[in-house]
């Protein structure tokens, strides 16, 4: 049985926006550690407005090869709306930032697994940290198709006159996530975060996805990258650049029938080749 604990360094959050309100069950930050700690350690970064329930699947199973993981909520995450509203990228950065380098002092090999918006953390997070193996699954880098309606100075402006526009949301039973309880807390989480379409987040969104773009040719880094062939949100477009501008001994691993939730995806065999895949990936080197 996995113990799961609901709690990660809280040094990690210092110098970040502090949420006002509790996260809920399945936004709890949690570690996976083993009695006797492991050499390798394993930092899973979840997505926008997501939150670390969507990061157990993988978390288990490198966790039962021998890894201490890790699932930090990123500020603004998990809670409410308004907490969203009042985090930033900087903030999100800065907790990613501040793990690795909490964990790289303290384990041998430290690794990196960012899911979409998570992933261009982990690539930001690998420069300025110098970690050297990472996943990235549907990640979000590139634009595929999409560019935002409005350019990037007139959405800040906007922001400050309408900070978030309702959209349309509803659950889908399809998806069975792995946390405890599942999906107890969905209801809720898409209310105050999947109803909306915040302006100010979908801006730092973008601006994070241009930072990591960026830094991605001057990389020196392993990078496994997962696309899925149904993903409507990211598309493959950020896979391939990956592929292409990364400098490090990069893979590239496509999910045809595979949604943008490959680790708790509706095709269950397609979520066992990501899984697998990631696996496999951060142990080919242990």
């Amino acid at each position: 049985m996995v113990e799961m604990r609901y709690i990660v360094p809280p040094a990690w959050y210092k110098g970040v926006y502090q949420d006002a309100k509790s996260p809920v069950n399945a936004g709890r930050s949690f570690s996976l550690v083993h009695e006797k700690k492991s050499s390798r350690a394993v930092l899973c970064i979840h997505g926008y407005a997501g939150y670390p329930g969507e990061m157990v699947r993988p978390a288990v199973d490198l966790y039962e090869k021998g890894f201490d993981v890790f699932v930090p909520r990123l500020p603004g995450m998990g809670t409410t709306g308004e907490d969203f509203m009042r985090s930033r990228r900087s903030d999100w950065l800065t907790v990613c930032v501040n793990a690795a380098e909490d964990l790289k002092k303290k384990y041998e090999e430290v690794y990196l697994v960012g899911h979409s918006m998570g992933s261009a953390l982990a690539i930001l997070t690998v420069a300025k940290t110098g970690i050297k193996r990472i996943v990235t699954a549907c990640p979000a880098i590139a634009y595929d198709g999409w560019k935002p309606a409005k350019p990037f100075p007139v959405m800040l402006v906007f922001s400050f006159v309408k900070k978030r526009i309702p959209q349309p949301w509803h659950h889908q039973s399809e998806y069975v996530l792995h946390y405890e309880n599942a999906p107890c807390d969905d209801d809720y989480l898409g209310g105050q975060y999947w109803s909306w379409v915040y302006i100010r987040e979908v801006y730092e969104l973008m601006k994070l996805m241009d930072e990591a773009r960026n830094v991605l040719p001057s990389l020196n880094a392993d990078i496994l990258t997962i696309s899925g062939g149904k993903d409507q949100i990211v598309g493959d477009k950020s896979s391939l650049e990956i592929m292409e501008k990364g400098r490090g001994n990069n893979k590239h691993i496509h999910l045809p029938e595979c949604t943008h939730f490959v680790y708790y995806d509706i095709d269950k065999g397609g979520e066992e080749k990501a899984v697998e895949a990631t696996v496999d990936w951060l142990t080919a080197l242990s």
